[in-house]
């Protein structure tokens, strides 16, 4: 309806602010570089609903990844007495010890749970993605890998890879008898406070520093997205006064967003990535393409017919999509385009 007024809160993407106002390489090695025969065999215990095929996958993964034996053992089932009612959340702590070995068994058992989860040594923490004892034994959670789990898309590859790096890094100090680091691209980063920390590790305990095709890779696209932040900024200064009250004003403001998005892109493609990141930053770039797409369709519709419902859920999507990217980037070692596509990079 004409004349009617648009608000733009705090915490979004460009064009967010605008409507509301965006797997390393595989060898067959051993990140430890131990020798497979001398560490630890790892099993995998489904806890509750984990599903089956999921620790089968796990099991597939470190034995093609990193030739170690694993092995499926049956699922057991949740203690209800595990279950904090106050909290919601079940006692980490509890769920180990469902898991069991015979005395003197050198294997490593990790359980698997789908349930959230909190350590009682650390009660002040909201939620633990694991915990681990000297035994030999680990319990990780998935319950919030999945960005569903903020309300964003679901990606069960996300998801999957930040599972696996959790599991990786019990691996490490159970199997392998490494220590934890302070590296936080480290598979063994032993200061996780969220999903941003995951996606940041890499999956070698003992990472070197960017040399080569990689460094020239994370240099000049994180030119790019530094400048992106810059433009992108001055895009949200120059609307705010001006106004963004209008519905014109919001179509002018959208479209000028996605036309900034597109250029970025099409900046951030030109940069050659090292061999071993290619298929990664491919990934990268065509979700970034189906963004822009999105988002073009998205306001074309609105110009033809008006729905603030429409436009909401074009912000919400833009959300979604831009945390995604965010993701993306951290598991690149870029925190400069991480800082690009984080929505709260434009509310500061």
């Amino acid at each position: 309806m004409r004349g009617s007024r648009i608000s733009i809160p705090a915490g979004a993407t460009l064009l967010t602010l605008v409507l509301a106002a965006m797997t390393v390489g595989a060898a067959r090695t051993s990140t430890a570089g131990a020798a497979a025969d001398s560490v630890a065999p790892v099993y995998f215990v489904p806890i509750g609903s984990f599903p089956q095929r999921d620790a089968a996958a796990l099991a597939s993964y470190f034995d093609h990844r990193f030739l170690l034996r694993t092995g499926v053992l049956p699922t057991e089932a949740l203690p209800g007495a595990a279950f904090d009612r106050r909290r919601r959340q079940y006692v980490a702590d509890k769920l180990i010890g469902v898991l069991h070995k015979p005395a003197g068994d050198p294997r490593v058992v990790i359980g698997l749970t789908t349930e959230d989860m909190y350590w009682a040594a650390k009660p002040s923490w909201r939620y633990t993605f694991s915990i681990r004892s000297p035994q030999g034994f680990a319990v990780v959670s998935s319950a919030r890998m999945d960005p569903e789990a903020q309300g964003l898309l679901s990606d069960p590859g996300l998801r999957m890879r930040r599972l696996r790096k959790m599991v990786l890094k019990d691996i490490g100090v159970l199997a392998y008898g490494r220590s934890p680091s302070h590296d936080p691209r480290s598979a063994l980063y032993d200061a996780i406070l969220g999903p941003d920390d995951v996606d940041y590790m890499s999956t070698d305990f003992d990472p070197r520093a960017p040399a080569g095709a990689r460094l020239r890779w994370l240099e000049r696209a994180g030119g790019v997205c530094l400048r992106g932040v810059s433009r992108g900024k001055a895009l949200i200064a120059r609307f705010i006064v001006t106004g963004v009250g209008t519905r014109a004003d919001f179509l002018e403001f959208a479209n000028e967003s996605i036309v900034l998005d597109e250029r970025e892109r099409t900046k951030l493609a030109a940069v050659p990535p090292a061999a071993e990141d290619r298929a990664s930053v491919r990934a990268l770039l065509a979700l970034y393409r189906r963004e822009v797409r999105a988002d073009r369709s998205a306001v074309a519709r609105l110009r033809i017919r008006w729905s603030m419902a429409a436009a909401q859920r074009l912000v919400q999507d833009d959300v979604r999509y831009a945390l995604s990217l965010k993701s993306n980037a951290l598991e690149l070692g870029s925190r400069s385009c991480a800082r690009y596509f984080d929505p709260a990079t434009y509310s500061r």
